[in-house]
């Protein structure tokens, strides 16, 4: 996996990183500081990603470039704010030029599928790092190029991925879309899963009912799936349940249940809470 070669936490982001990509969709007041922190102090210095694309009229849910070589003090004034989950990624790229690198960014937004074609959330901290892990040798070499460095957070640590090859001028913007295997796909999945099993394990420990937690944890989420729940929501309010009630996701009571065909998902869920039969 690339992510294992050239991957690493560091303690704290770099001084000065000249780029970050801020995922408009986070919430209202990362579009509203673009405004009052950048568009005032520099104008122009920032651009939707989803301009000149097919879903251009969306661009408010999907990602911004924006330039932080003239506004000094913006990198920290961001971390500031944003202590509890920075909402985008940080990069250093061999351009300064604002439009070449939204044009070479916009090669990496859609993923393909089949004939479906999926917006790539790669800006996502939460969703970076298991991107890498899953891009094979050359799909990684496109995506960090020499001399690029990519930074994001998560659960408040800041990792770092590069290339330490010398620079060279990057590839004209192509409609480039990433074509993934349906084993990468799969990998991909089962990265992210893992990673908000751990989050879990992590947040609720020390009061599952379990000496293994993490097992617990697991099978909490399948026994979720099972009745057909898929958001992480719904998932951790089925382990809060599980765990007020110190019971265990494999128990009898919830075998039978997901058996029930006469109840809806969420009547199977507020059985769950309640204890009905």
């Amino acid at each position: 996996m690339a992510e294992q070669r050239t991957t690493a936490a560091i303690p704290e982001l770099a001084p000065s990183v000249p780029f970050v990509i801020l995922d408009l969709a986070y919430h209202p007041s990362v579009l509203a500081w673009i405004y009052e922190e950048i568009e005032t102090q520099s104008p122009g210095s920032w651009r939707p990603l989803l301009f000149g694309t097919a879903f251009q009229e969306r661009w408010q849910m999907g990602p911004a470039l924006i330039d932080l070589h003239n506004v000094p003090g913006a990198q920290d004034a961001l971390i500031n704010k944003y202590k509890d989950r920075f909402p985008g990624v940080f990069l250093a790229n061999p351009t300064e030029n604002l439009d070449e690198l939204a044009g070479w960014l916009q090669q990496f937004l859609y993923m393909s599928r089949g004939a479906q074609l999926s917006l790539m959330r790669f800006y996502d901290g939460r969703v970076l790092g298991s991107f890498l892990s899953v891009l094979d040798q050359q799909q990684y070499k496109h995506f960090v190029p020499p001399e690029t460095c990519w930074y994001w957070q998560t659960d408040a640590q800041w990792w770092k991925t590069s290339s330490d090859d010398e620079a060279v001028e990057l590839d004209r913007p192509s409609g480039f879309t990433w074509h993934f295997r349906d084993s990468q796909v799969e990998e991909f999945t089962a990265e992210r899963n893992g990673a908000f099993i751990d989050v879990l394990t992590e947040k609720y420990g020390k009061f599952i009912p379990s000496e293994n937690p993490r097992n617990y944890v697991d099978n909490t989420a399948k026994l979720a799936d099972s009745i057909g729940l898929d958001s992480k929501a719904d998932v951790e309010k089925v382990l809060r349940f599980l765990i007020q009630k110190k019971s265990q996701p494999d128990a009898p009571f919830y075998s039978s249940l997901i058996k029930r065909v006469d109840l809806t998902t969420y009547q199977k869920l507020d059985a769950i809470e309640n204890g009905a039969s």
